[in-house]
């Protein structure tokens, strides 16, 4: 008898499928918007720094909420939280209809939706451990991370046809109605086991259990290395991403609507087929360690090409692009994955709001300047430089996690 795919078993759980559901539409959503965003930014400025401001204001709230966000995850229900959050975003989705193309208070939109989101996003991943089985979190963390991906392509892919067809109002009134749709789908995951809801009435309590969730970080290095590894992941994402548009303008030659499904398609398509691959490694129980290295470096090698050869293709340029990008989707779901499994397991129930709340927080507030330092010095030097950077950092940083890591794990199968 044809053993079930890891997949087909994940989706027999109801509550699974709404909280990926929830995670879908919110996705979607952030994308379609970010897309809008970033197009009517550089339409106006044609600066790659205005556009790093989007993050800039996006990480104010997690410099302000961050650190307690997780703490506030583990004295609520996480259902309640998501239910709540989502229903709010909703609605803040909709104040970009006022904003239209004036950039400030599209600035100020962001800020407000990042507020709330601060405890949307630990609160899911604290929420995932608690509705699956061990041995399938590494296939669920897979289908998030392909949720990712299929979301840029959906929106990127196709936010650019939308825009042309309904007008640039159409992905913020489809956005909200998603978000609403997501929180109905998280307020029917049941409470599996009752919560204790405690009032913050002691403030000395509450920056207690802040600094425990610190102190415990510091105290596990097994947890610690990866986590650090998920934020130096992020930056490097955040970073590509304020790039992008003037890569594709200014290197590329292509139009910014179409850029989307140019450049992402091919991630996602590389995304699906490496996700596939490190889900049987998984398996097999192959060290997620060499998995890590192995995409950091390989990744790393795609960057330097990217920088330095591809410019110099001619007309080949675009496919020889479109051909690193579904290699570079593939690398990053090798370091993603197993990196992100390995927090999961290893974080006891009482601490994963706190640290998923520190893990966000860490990503926020490390991307602020190395996001505003890229923009600065691709505007000034160009784009292909600021690439050629993240190449030589990531072969850095993949060789270090290979040689070096292995004195932290010890004998522990990572």
């Amino acid at each position: 008898m044809k053993k079930e795919s890891p997949f087909l078993q994940l989706l027999r759980f109801v509550d699974f499928r709404k909280l990926w559901g929830s995670q879908l539409l919110s996705q979607i959503t952030i994308n379609l918007i970010n897309f809008v965003i970033i197009l009517q930014i550089f339409e106006t400025s044609h600066s790659t720094v205005a556009i790093s401001l989007v993050w800039v204001f996006y990480a104010i709230p997690a410099i302000i909420l961050g650190p307690f966000s997780g703490t506030i995850i583990d004295l609520y229900p996480k259902k309640k939280i998501l239910t709540l959050t989502t229903f709010v975003e909703a609605i803040i989705v909709l104040g970009y209809l006022l904003a239209k193309t004036k950039v400030w208070p599209i600035y100020s939109i962001i800020f407000f939706y990042s507020l709330v989101n601060q405890l949307y996003v630990p609160a899911e991943a604290a929420t995932l451990p608690g509705i699956l089985p061990k041995k399938l979190l590494p296939t669920a963390n897979s289908l998030f991370l392909f949720t990712i991906y299929g979301s840029f392509l959906a929106s990127f892919g196709l936010a650019g046809p939308l825009i042309r067809l309904l007008g640039r109002d159409a992905p913020f009134l489809l956005g909200s109605l998603f978000l609403l749709t997501a929180s109905y789908l998280v307020s029917r995951i049941p409470q599996k086991t009752k919560i204790k809801v405690k009032k913050i009435a002691d403030i000395q309590v509450f920056f207690e259990r802040v600094k425990e969730g610190y102190r415990f970080l510091r105290s596990e290095p097994l947890i610690l290395f990866p986590i650090l590894l998920l934020v130096l992941a992020q930056v490097v994402v955040g970073m590509i991403a304020v790039l992008t548009p003037s890569f594709a303008t200014e290197t590329l030659g292509i139009d910014l609507l179409d850029a989307g499904l140019i450049l992402t398609a091919p991630a996602v398509l590389g995304a699906i087929i490496g996700a596939q691959a490190v889900i049987k490694l998984l398996t097999k129980k192959m060290r997620k360690k060499r998995l890590i290295s192995f995409g950091t470096i390989t990744a790393g090698s795609l960057l330097l090409i990217l920088a330095l050869l591809v410019p110099h293709f001619g007309q080949l340029r675009t496919a020889s692009s479109m051909l690193v990008t579904f290699l570079l989707g593939g690398c990053f779901v090798f370091l993603i994955i197993p990196i992100q499994t390995l927090v999961q397991e290893l974080t006891p129930v009482n601490f994963r709001g706190r640290v998923f709340g520190l893990l966000g927080f860490g990503v926020t507030v490390a991307m602020v300047l190395p996001v505003l330092l890229a923009a600065t010095v691709a505007d000034i030097l160009g784009t292909n430089f600021v690439i050629f950077f993240l190449g030589v950092a990531s072969l850095t940083l993949g060789w270090y996690i290979l040689k070096e890591s292995g004195e932290i794990y010890g004998n522990h199968r990572s």
